[in-house]
């Protein structure tokens, strides 16, 4: 599996520096999670998620994920990529204080 890190910029963040946004993980909105999954159909997929972990079971894998950081377990979405046998979960990172991280 990857954890892979998303945030939101617009023009006043890459070329004028205007907000308080940086490259790192402190700052980013959404939690991808690619989870390569061979020989898998979609029907076969358990997903259960919460706040701060990832259970994803099939006949022939289990995974349990301590997520990094806590997450919008409500808002989030899943895909799986046939062609590639990836599942892909996308979740809202929830931070205390965000109203002013991202002010």
């Amino acid at each position: 599996y990857q954890i892979l890190f998303k945030q939101c910029v617009g023009t006043e963040d890459v070329f004028f520096g205007m907000s308080r946004k940086d490259p790192s993980t402190a700052c980013c909105e959404d939690m991808v999670i690619k989870i390569k999954l061979p020989e898998t159909k979609y029907s076969d997929i358990t997903l259960d998620i919460q706040d701060e972990v990832l259970d994803l079971r099939t006949p022939k894998k289990k995974l349990l994920l301590h997520l990094p950081y806590r997450v919008d377990s409500k808002n989030g979405k899943a895909r799986f990529l046939s062609e590639e046998e990836t599942l892909e979960v996308t979740l809202r990172v929830s931070r205390m204080f965000d109203f002013i991280n991202f002010a």
